[in-house]
């Protein structure tokens, strides 16, 4: 598997503890990221809505999904490698993209 920008893939968490440490993630680097076939830029996806949450509702997938509401964390980056991903789970839209994108940049300026 080679997720490109827009894809959601499955992966460990290193925010959980447990058995189940798995969760989706939305990969958000682009191609200038410097080693972007082997490790890239996620936000974690998580069923728990927050204040700053962006929701995933059905029209900003392209295809595939989640099998619950969903909601992205921009708050919750990891960058996992290529090695550490499970599964591919589809494709989100590039509006839904800029839009992660804008709120992640919130709290780095």
């Amino acid at each position: 598997m080679q997720p490109e920008r827009g894809d959601v893939v499955r992966s460990s968490d290193p925010f959980k503890l447990g058995e189940e440490r798995q969760r989706p993630w939305l990969i958000v680097n682009n191609s200038s990221h410097p080693f972007g076939d082997e490790q890239f830029l996620a936000v974690a996806i998580s069923t728990k809505e927050y204040s700053d949450s962006i929701a995933m509702d059905s029209d900003v997938w392209e295809v595939g999904g989640v099998p619950r509401e969903s909601f992205v964390s921009p708050w919750a980056v990891h960058s996992p490698r290529i090695e550490d991903l499970v599964a591919w789970q589809g494709r989100v839209t590039e509006e839904f993209i800029d839009a992660v994108i804008d709120e992640i940049e919130t709290y780095l300026r």
